[in-house]
């Protein structure tokens, strides 16, 4: 492990980037604790870059170099080093997404409730400099659609009061319940969020936070309860354009509920996907089983791949990127022993083509991580 000279670390030949973060489950610490960017290269070996800290911290990474946050400062990593923005912001990170055509990174972060409602910040980055602006309403998935960063909402802040006027955007069970709203976060729109479309579904738990977005349509698997309370769980079709959607029940092969026989629905909040998730037609997701599952969006009809070996659950966490070519997986055990493990499947075949081991980090460094936000080059 080595923690490098800020002033001379360069991206270099790294095979993927996590982002180990405080674990926000322990109890407020006396001090605040320092957070690491570690890069690792196909031999397990590591570097680090300390920051000030993030909670749920996530980072992109194109040709224009790996992009990453704390509470005072946004990076880009490159080749020619390391690249420093001033940028105060609130300490926890909804998401991040490199721009087409290498013009920058925009990202959310989560500033809490405030007097009118509930408040996130975007951030746009390019090579000269941050910009930060406040968008109302919690915006927990996010979807790049070419340029345009869109959120979906569960809490929509001050816009929850025009809701009400919308037919079928309250439950008839717990009125308080709010519908989600779709918005686009950047470009900004004079200076704000553009409110585009509401979903009359309650209580979701649609909180992947980076989602698919192909033709302007959003995709993204749904698990919520309707106006009378009955739950489903659903993939999702979300047009930009006109703010209409479809959804479709998922079932496995033989047409029956998914969670009849294929998963277990207490674990399926643990699910791993990303923005490069779908492929022909087909959204693929970890499940918590550690299977890779596909789900036909057109009918929702969803089937196993193949199994990776990597579960998640109370003792251990697994998280899925996904390219063109292959998908990786990271995980971890939180037993303060077990060395983060890496392992890359051949996309179309589903095989297994590297397994990497890196030693217990959070072990070294004598405090208690979490492996959050995840990237692998944009070649990978």
């Amino acid at each position: 492990m080595h923690i490098a000279d800020p002033d001379v670390v360069q991206l270099g030949e790294a095979a993927i980037a996590f982002y180990l973060s405080p674990d926000t489950s322990v109890d407020k610490p006396k001090e605040k604790q320092p957070a690491y960017l570690v890069l690792v290269q196909a031999d397990g070996s590591t570097r680090l870059v300390k920051t000030s800290g993030m909670a749920e911290p996530h980072i992109a990474w194109s040709d224009a170099g790996l992009f990453f946050s704390d509470d005072t400062r946004d990076y880009v990593l490159g080749k020619d080093g390391l690249a420093r923005f001033e940028n105060k912001k609130a300490g926890h990170q909804q998401s991040a997404f490199a721009l087409p055509d290498d013009k920058g990174f925009v990202a959310v972060y989560n500033d809490g409730f405030s007097k009118s409602g509930y408040t996130n910040q975007v951030a746009v980055t390019t090579s000269t400099g941050s910009q930060l602006y406040q968008v109302e309403g919690n915006y927990f998935m996010n979807a790049l659609c070419g340029g345009v960063l869109n959120g979906i909402a569960t809490d929509s802040g001050a816009h929850f009061a025009d809701s009400a006027e919308i037919p079928g955007m309250r439950s008839k069970v717990e009125p308080g319940a709010q519908p989600e709203l779709l918005s686009q976060l950047y470009p900004a729109t004079e200076g704000r969020e553009k409110v585009l479309a509401w979903r009359g579904v309650f209580d979701a738990g649609d909180h992947n936070r980076h989602v698919p977005c192909h033709d302007g349509v959003i995709a993204f698997l749904s698990d919520y309860a309707d106006a009378d309370g009955k739950p489903h769980m659903t993939v999702v079709s979300w047009d930009i354009s006109n703010g209409k959607y479809t959804e479709q029940p998922l079932a496995d092969g033989q047409g029956r509920p998914i969670t009849e026989k294929l998963i277990d629905p207490e674990t399926f909040s643990q699910k791993s996907y990303d923005a490069r998730a779908l492929r022909g037609g087909h959204l693929e997701w970890l499940a918590a089983d550690g299977r890779i599952m596909s789900t036909e969006v057109a009918s929702g009809i969803t089937e196993p791949r193949f199994d990776t070996g990597f579960v998640s659950g109370s003792n251990s966490s697994s998280q899925a990127i996904f390219t063109d070519r292959s998908i990786h997986l990271i995980q971890e055990k939180f037993d303060g022993m077990t060395p983060v493990r890496i392992k890359k499947f051949d996309r179309a075949t589903g095989n297994l083509v590297t397994e990497i081991a890196v030693p217990g980090l959070a072990e070294q460094l004598g405090i208690e991580l979490n492996v959050r936000g995840t990237a692998v080059p944009p070649t990978a």
